[in-house]
């Protein structure tokens, strides 16, 4: 990538995860005064065998103080000694995002954020985009640093958490959007209301704003937009038809923004769900604003794989559906993934990072049984106690694998009826797993391992 702006600059970047690294692969070349640092043992040691010691400077050295831009990750917090510099010694602070957009002025920008479904919506209008022959790129939080990306395409497709949006200052997106918001990162952004304005920085006056209301959070955000950008305004719903919305359910979906139609939507399973009906409102109302017809968005829905662990369909066996929903990992999306069947053998637990479980009332009629794991697994037996309405059987299990083994012994008492195995943590995965990938990737090895035995036995 050309980043002539960089040039002759003196450069910090602090934070060497992978965004980090992407960063500096691309600088090093661009600025012969370049520094980094982070306070992660294991990435400076990943730092040093890849590119050895010559910039690698502690956050105690006096050359912090005297740079023009630091590109900071959006994993160190805002209390972190290096903004304290950088405000202190008026040095410009950027990321990773902000330099990219930067340096690809011809191109179009599609943010994506929300706290549910930003990398489902990114992903699936990335594959629609890319059947209808669009030079279109996807990146950001979905798991490609944006620096990694091909550089001056037509457009990328970018997905962005709380924790990058934060660090971005100049931005005028072509299509801004925001599926839902709902609490999350409470313990760095303090409040809900904080969390909602950072994410809500994305909708520029330029933008076409593309928002869910389906959370009361993001409704209240496009109430306070409506009257002042109504032709560039697009509210999704799964619940209510509005003026010019865009409305889907199960079985059909509803334009009342473009072309005033309703297009029946093909079974999918790899999209279940409502929450995936909001996702999949929210892709078709990117792809129509860059002018894809409605018929090849519907088209492309059936050949989309999904992404893993987001209420990924793994396999069906006998009168089993197996889903990996590893990547709910709080109470908004467990509740999303939880309201899509009934008849759910539900594993959950991990570190509960919110306030209670009262949230998950809602979905309760829909659970036969539970398994628990974890450090939170008591909280859940807790919860489930003081229900009034719904006594639920459930199940205390030493780790994920042990759950696994109890629900297929007890799905092999009820044979004669469809269940739905459901990996819906409600949780953080850091008590027993590195993140929420490997839980997954466990869930659904014990499923391939149940499988291949039964097939074995029979």
């Amino acid at each position: 990538m050309s980043l002539s702006k960089q040039k002759n600059k003196k450069i910090g970047i602090f934070g060497l995860g992978i965004t980090g690294i992407s960063v500096y692969k691309n600088l090093i070349n661009v600025s012969e005064s370049i520094i980094c640092g982070d306070d992660s043992k294991v990435n400076k040691e990943a730092f040093l065998i890849k590119f050895g010691n010559q910039n690698l400077c502690s956050i105690e050295d006096p050359k912090w103080t005297d740079l023009d831009v630091i590109v900071i990750s959006p994993g160190v917090p805002h209390s972190h000694r290096i903004f304290e510099i950088a405000n202190n010694n008026k040095i410009v602070i950027t990321s990773d995002v902000e330099l990219f957009v930067e340096n690809n002025p011809n191109s179009d920008f599609i943010f994506v954020t929300g706290t549910n479904g930003k990398s489902t919506v990114t992903a699936l209008t990335g594959h629609i985009l890319k059947q209808a022959g669009l030079d279109y790129h996807v990146g950001g939080n979905i798991g490609t640093p944006i620096m990694s990306l091909p550089t001056n395409r037509k457009g990328y497709i970018v997905e962005l958490s709380s924790f990058q949006i934060e660090l971005l200052n100049k931005i005028n997106p072509k299509i801004s959007v925001i599926i839902n918001i709902t609490p999350d990162h409470l313990d760095r952004h303090g409040t809900i209301e904080d969390y909602a304005k950072i994410k809500a920085k994305i909708l520029t006056s330029d933008s076409l704003k593309i928002i869910g209301i389906n959370s009361v959070v993001s409704r209240n955000i496009y109430n306070k937009l409506k009257k002042k950008h109504s032709a560039k305004i697009i509210p999704i719903s799964t619940r209510e038809k509005i003026k010019d919305s865009i409305f889907c359910d199960d079985a059909y979906l509803e334009d009342n923004f473009f072309n005033q139609k309703t297009y029946p939507l093909p079974e999918l399973k790899k999209l279940q769900g409502e929450h995936n009906k909001e996702n999949i409102a929210i892709a078709y109302a990117i792809c129509r604003a860059l002018s894809v017809s409605s018929l090849l968005i519907i088209e492309a829905l059936k050949s989309f794989q999904g992404l893993t662990h987001r209420m990924q369909y793994v396999a069906h066996y006998k009168n089993i559906n197996f889903y990996n929903d590893s990547k709910a990992t709080n109470i908004s999306s467990a509740l999303s993934s939880l309201s899509s069947f009934n008849n759910i053998i539900w594993f959950a637990g991990g570190r509960f990072k919110e306030k209670n479980l009262e949230g998950l009332n809602l979905v309760l009629h829909n659970i036969e049984k539970a398994y628990f794991f974890g450090e939170s697994k008591n909280l859940f037996v807790k919860f489930l106690d003081s229900n009034l309405n719904y006594k639920i059987k459930y199940e205390l299990c030493n780790d994920l694998e042990d759950a696994f083994i109890k629900a297929t012994e007890y799905s092999s008492k009820i044979s004669n009826r469809q269940v739905n195995f459901l990996l819906a943590p409600a949780c953080s995965s850091y008590d027993q797993f590195k993140n929420f990938e490997q839980r997954g990737e466990l869930f659904c090895s014990l499923v391939k391992l149940f499988v291949k035995k039964e097939i074995s036995d029979l």
